[in-house]
């Protein structure tokens, strides 16, 4: 199989996996993933840093080793520890910028909310230092993700 077409074929499949999920969040094995497209590991990894990002509305948590696992959730449903372990530092905010991005190109958002969000987000980000505006974006996404926003 090409790469790119085991690439999209590794996103598909863990999308059917959330898909079916329950709660939206899956955890996985970087290794019987491997197998099951075969290929290497490191094109499992490469399809979560690269279509499973914050960026793209998801949260990765994984641990290596015999017992690893690798626990793919929806931004939406990801623990509030795992979020704010991934949103720390000066990369929150542009973290949090591109996952407005994304839910706006998505159609979550009219042109003017994204524009309420993003001008508030900027906001944010010129009076609060360390990510802490990326950080309090992601809890105004939240609240509106649990008032059945999107």
């Amino acid at each position: 199989m090409e790469s790119r077409s085991i690439v999209n074929a590794i996103e598909a499949y863990i999308k059917s996996l959330l898909t079916k999920s329950s709660d939206g969040r899956v955890e996985l094995s970087r290794k019987d993933v491997a197998q099951r497209f075969d290929c290497v590991p490191s094109q499992v990894t490469y399809v979560l840093k690269t279509r499973f990002g914050l960026r793209n509305g998801y949260v990765v948590q994984s641990r290596r080793g015999g017992g690893g696992y690798i626990r793919v959730c929806s931004l939406f449903t990801a623990s509030e520890k795992a979020v704010e372990e991934k949103f720390d530092g000066k990369k929150s905010d542009q973290d949090a910028r591109a996952a407005l991005c994304t839910f706006a190109s998505r159609g979550y958002f009219t042109k003017g909310e994204f524009l309420i969000l993003a001008t508030t987000l900027e906001v944010l980000e010129r009076g609060l230092s360390n990510g802490e505006g990326g950080k309090l974006m992601l809890r105004i996404l939240r609240a509106l993700a649990d008032e059945g926003f999107f």
